[in-house]
């Protein structure tokens, strides 16, 4: 098993760094076929964010570009990036400690034993927002009733509630919020003896309602 040599580092002019790079290498033919691959070369990418890591993978370049590495780059701005991390025998990193509650942004370069580098592959966005639901689930009698649900996140991540059944009703909360907050949410009276079941999309967490049945006469 590979173990890449990674090291993270600060960026503090990236910008400039990215225009200096256009512009030494669209000057020589063999780089500018190693940008059109690396440009294609960021696939699925963001495997899953949990929390605040990200793992990233990207498909290597061709043997005859003789690449010796990757160098991943990454920061809160699209395209100025604040970090990055040299990596010499895999084509997948991992992230931690990003900061919840942001927008993140990725690209990889390549280069060769002389130093060239490639420009940026293209731009993968991940959200690090988390959400939690104080409740999983609630029972209701046939009768119904009105309820809340508490939502807790950081303070600029969004959310919206959605329900898939006309007889639970979002009365608040469905439009976009953010932040911490709450859903109000009523349920209609059960006409029928059997109990229902629904659920509640808040924050892309699933919150379920289960309604037992009337009782016949």
């Amino acid at each position: 098993m590979f173990h890449s040599k990674a090291n993270n580092q600060q960026i503090n002019q990236s910008t400039s760094n990215q225009s200096s790079r256009q512009s030494r290498y669209r000057s020589n033919s063999q780089t500018i076929f190693f940008i059109v691959l690396i440009y294609s070369a960021l696939i699925g990418s963001a495997q899953y964010a949990q929390g605040a890591s990200v793992t990233l993978m990207w498909n290597p370049n061709s043997p005859a570009e003789n690449v010796i590495g990757y160098r991943l780059y990454y920061g809160t701005e699209s395209r100025n990036y604040a970090f990055m991390i040299d990596i010499t025998d895999e084509t997948s990193n991992k992230i931690s400690h990003l900061e919840k509650g942001q927008n993140y942004y990725f690209a990889v370069t390549a280069f060769n034993a002389a130093g060239e580098e490639s420009d940026f592959s293209e731009e993968i966005a991940v959200n690090t927002c988390t959400y939690r639901l104080f409740q999983k689930k609630r029972v209701f009698n046939t009768a119904g009733g009105v309820k809340k649900i508490k939502v807790r996140t950081q303070v600029n991540c969004e959310w919206v509630a959605q329900s898939g059944e006309s007889w639970l009703r979002i009365m608040e909360g469905e439009d976009d919020s953010a932040g911490n907050g709450f859903v109000t949410y009523s349920v209609d009276p059960n006409p029928d003896p059997e109990k229902r079941t629904a659920v509640l999309m808040i924050g892309g967490k699933q919150f379920k309602v289960i309604q037992r049945g009337s009782t016949l006469p």
